[in-house]
C-alpha cells in the first residue's frame, strides 16, 4: 500500500501485529523491576532506568507504526494526535483550545481514573 493511497487502518494493522500473553508481559516486567531493586537499591535510580526503558520502548514503538502503518510527515502536534488515534490507537482524549490568552494553541486533556499508590518489596527476601 502506498503513502499515497492513504494510512491503514487501525483494524487492519491490530490484525498483523503478534501479541504476547499478557501474564508473561507482567512476569517478566516485574522480574525486571525486582532485579533493578536489588542491583541499585536506591528507588530513585530505579525509577531513571525504568523511564529511559519507557522511552527506548516508545521510540521503538513508534518506528514501527510509521513502519506498518505507511502514514506520511505531520505538520504539528495536532495532527500527530489526530493520526495516532485513526491509525494505531483508539482512544479518547479532549481538545482544549486556548481562547483566554487570544492564541491558537492547543492542548490534550487526559483524565486520569485511578491512581495506584506503588509499593515496593525491599529486599524481602533478607
Amino acid at each position: 500500500m502506498s503513502r499515497a493511497s492513504g494510512p491503514r487502518s487501525g483494524d487492519a494493522i491490530f490484525a498483523s501485529v503478534e501479541r504476547v500473553n499478557a501474564e508473561l508481559f507482567t512476569l517478566t516486567y516485574g522480574a525486571i523491576v525486582r532485579q533493578l531493586l536489588t542491583d541499585l537499591e536506591e528507588v530513585e535510580e530505579v525509577n531513571k532506568q525504568l523511564d529511559q526503558m519507557g522511552y527506548n520502548i516508545g521510540i521503538r514503538l513508534i518506528d514501527e507504526f510509521l513502519a506498518k502503518s505507511n502514514v506520511g510527515r505531520c505538520v504539528d502536534f495536532k495532527e500527530t494526535a489526530e493520526m495516532i488515534a485513526k491509525v494505531s490507537m483508539k482512544t479518547e482524549v479532549t481538545w482544549i483550545r486556548d481562547v483566554l490568552r487570544g492564541d491558537d494553541a492547543f492542548e490534550l486533556q487526559v483524565k486520569l481514573l485511578k491512581q495506584v499508590p506503588e509499593e515496593y518489596p525491599y529486599k524481602d527476601d533478607e
